[in-house]
């Protein structure tokens, strides 16, 4: 591999726009959309499983952007997201305390009254949800951070990873999805309760790194995202990388021909996926990949033209591992 001196970029190459996936864009298939019709129907929460890169947090904002279209705004546009962490509780699904923040502010001189409790409370994504399903909106929590949309609305909860926390935070879940309602200890003890002018649709994902407690598992409805099959990944590509396109969209002899080599990179892409590499590229890779070389495809590429520096270039998009590079440079 030749040695350089500086990098080298070209205008074009530092305005690219970058992919940001669209609700609109999203895919739904039967099985999925029977399991989210089941979850609102019921009113209980919806547990995603399948590997990473195959859409599950997004189907989050896919389902918040369709509702709040569908009710004219009656839903907030996108999730209210809880990102779980291994040192996750309960409680920090709805609030957080700044207890250090709440101290130092205590012992400050020449103040006019003692600072509240609730002004070093932090609402999370189901604080949040509970607050905003009341019409009005309790004052006591209406201006903090987190509660920053002013009209109540129903909302999607998405509770991105929850395999990651420890196991006591499912089975503390179980009441609190239950009751939908949570008590600030810091703050009088004060409850809220879910009001009846909005719902809350929650939305869990699991990668599968560790088994959930049954308990936990019987207050969900349950459904496993499957790694697409090549038509699904063909109109998955074509919709969210090249559907952006306006030549491709306004012309459909190049349409026709696009839907031609997708044939042979998605092939490609799911023959990589079955050769023994440490983590297999997903969807999410595949999109990438292909964002990356869609001007070639566009312009005629098959993946035998495409240039050696391009091909190159767009490996590191497929591995996450040096092994797993190596071994993909022996595949092209």
């Amino acid at each position: 591999m030749p040695l350089l001196d500086h990098f080298s970029f070209s205008d074009a190459d530092l305005q690219q726009a970058r992919l940001i996936p669209s609700p609109t864009d999203y895919i739904i298939e039967s099985g999925l959309d029977n399991a989210v019709r089941a979850a609102i129907l019921l009113k209980l929460p919806l547990l995603l499983t399948g590997e990473p890169g195959t859409g599950k947090t997004q189907l989050a904002y896919k389902l918040a952007a369709d509702l709040a279209r569908q009710t004219n705004g009656g839903f907030l546009p996108t999730p209210l997201q809880f990102s779980t962490k291994t040192t996750s509780s309960a409680t920090d699904l709805f609030y957080t305390y700044d207890a250090l923040g709440h101290f130092h502010a205590a012992h400050l001189k020449d103040q006019p009254e003692p600072p509240q409790a609730a002004d070093f409370i932090q609402l999370q994504a189901m604080g949040q949800a509970i607050l905003l399903s009341h019409d009005p909106v309790p004052d006591r929590y209406r201006s903090l951070p987190g509660v920053d949309r002013q009209t109540s609305k129903g909302s999607v909860v998405l509770i991105d990873e929850v395999d990651k926390a420890p196991r006591d935070f499912a089975n503390d879940l179980l009441n609190e999805l239950d009751r939908y309602e949570f008590t600030v200890r810091e703050d009088e003890s004060r409850t809220y309760r879910k009001g009846p002018a909005h719902p809350i649709v929650v939305i869990l994902t699991s990668n599968s790194e560790k088994n959930l407690p049954d308990a936990f598992l019987r207050r969900c409805v349950f459904f496993h995202i499957e790694f697409p099959g090549a038509d699904q990944l063909k109109r998955i590509v074509a919709r969210q990388v090249f559907g952006r396109e306006p030549r491709y969209q306004q012309d459909e002899t190049l349409r026709q021909e696009v839907d031609a080599r997708l044939d042979e990179y998605v092939a490609k892409f799911i023959g990589l996926r079955g050769i023994n590499m440490k983590k297999k590229p997903a969807t999410a890779e595949l999109i990438s990949w292909l964002f990356f070389l869609r001007n070639d495809i566009l312009n005629g590429s098959t993946l035998s033209k495409l240039p050696d520096n391009q091909l190159a270039s767009s490996l590191s998009i497929l591995a996450k591992h040096p092994d797993d590079l190596t071994r993909l440079k022996t595949e092209f």
